[in-house]
């Protein structure tokens, strides 16, 4: 019996707190409550306002129809179990099964949203910058079975990571955690592939659409011959200038904000894995390190699957006005409202893009912030020598 070591054992000394300090875990438990019900209300908004008008069936809004069934399953099977257990550190008390199922779903929403930003962001690439091949990849069609794909792919990826993790029983104390190994080097491999490389992919496609944009309006000066189609130009042209700014300054914001809710979430679970070896106790200083980065990362983990949203409402008044419709049941039915051809165009139109579809060619990039890592790993208690890894 493994309690014979310990005749005199007492769970905090081998185990840490059951929980935080109340000053800690009651604003953490408001934040995760916000950030749940409003990813909740708006990615659900977000795939009825797609659903339910015809005229927002593009292939651009078929995948921000996918990140928001990745973000909603994110939320389902990861902020309940992360409220839960800031109240209540130990015993895990969900079984074997939910901690495999809770894992399982992570990764596989964690991996189609990076797939689907990846997928999205070359179709955006090809759309800006060579538009004559677009028409032959931005079909309905060809969105609808890439997405499959990407679904079934994301499943396939997540099996091997989410089989690692079990009911890990010491001093008859259960908790879900790192159970086995199937792949090694898995959260490194992780890091590498979920976050610097498509961040350099992102970020690369996306300047050279800076940059397309910005000489966009030179080459439209010979698009007519007619003064009416002169007029046109001009005035297209005058928002093309105003839409190029602002996707210039989006594609910064999209960026820095991706760094920013996914570092400390990489950064915490490299220091879980590298931070202490097997027969070290952790530093206290290092251990508080820990504790803020766990919940740092947490809230910016979540944070990053309600942004979407916000950002749409934030930047397209025909997602805001939708999204009111919807929130007060009040739909509406005329689909012209929103201008016809969607929100978000699968292709540039052939004169101009409008400010609000130029940001909006943008805008979803920033789903890359919920988009990739495997499972957030339960923060599981801190045991002097087996600090959690996310």
């Amino acid at each position: 019996n493994e309690t014979d070591y310990y005749p005199d054992f007492n769970l905090t000394d081998i185990f840490g707190p059951q929980r935080d300090p109340l000053y800690i875990v009651v604003p953490i438990t408001i934040i995760y409550l916000l950030i749940f019900i409003s990813g909740l209300i708006g990615n659900v908004s977000t795939c009825i306002v797609i659903a339910r008008n015809k005229s927002m069936h593009t292939a651009t809004n078929y995948y921000l129809f996918s990140l928001a069934i990745s973000d909603f399953l994110l939320l389902i099977s990861g902020v309940p179990q992360e409220m839960y257990y800031i109240w209540s550190k130990y015993p895990y008390v969900f079984g074997e099964a939910f901690c495999v199922l809770r894992g399982l779903a992570a990764e596989t929403s964690a991996n189609a949203t990076v797939l689907t930003i990846t997928a999205f962001t070359v179709e955006r690439y090809v759309a800006i910058c060579h538009p004559f091949l677009s028409h032959t990849m931005s079909k309905l069609s060809r969105a609808v079975r890439l997405i499959v794909f990407i679904w079934l792919l994301s499943l396939a990826l997540a099996v091997p990571q989410a089989l690692q993790f079990g009911i890990i029983n010491h001093l008859g104390i259960d908790q879900c955690g790192f159970k086995r190994i199937i792949i090694k080097h898995s959260f490194e491999l992780s890091t590498f592939l979920f976050f610097f490389a498509p961040m350099t992919l992102i970020t690369v496609l996306y300047v050279l659409i800076g940059l397309k944009l910005r000489t966009s309006s030179m080459m439209k000066r010979d698009a007519g011959t007619t003064r009416n189609r002169r007029a046109h130009i001009n005035s297209c042209r005058q928002q093309t200038h105003l839409g190029t700014r602002r996707v210039l300054k989006m594609l910064v914001a999209v960026v820095v904000a991706f760094f920013i809710c996914w570092a400390p979430f990489h950064a915490q679970r490299l220091v879980a894995i590298y931070g202490t070896g097997p027969e070290q106790t952790l530093d206290p200083f290092m251990l508080k390190i820990y504790v803020i980065m766990t919940y740092i990362s947490g809230v910016l983990y979540y944070l990053s699957t309600c942004i979407n949203p916000l950002l749409y409402n934030i930047m397209s008044n025909k997602f805001r006005e939708a999204f009111k419709s919807v929130l007060f049941r009040r739909l509406w039915r005329n689909t012209s409202t929103f201008g016809g051809n969607g929100t978000i165009r699968s292709v540039p139109t052939e004169y101009c893009r409008g400010i609000s579809e130029d940001v909006s060619e943008i805008k979803s990039l920033q789903n890359i912030q919920g988009t990739q890592s495997e499972m957030r790993v339960s923060t599981l208690p801190l045991l002097k020598n087996n600090p959690s890894i996310r």
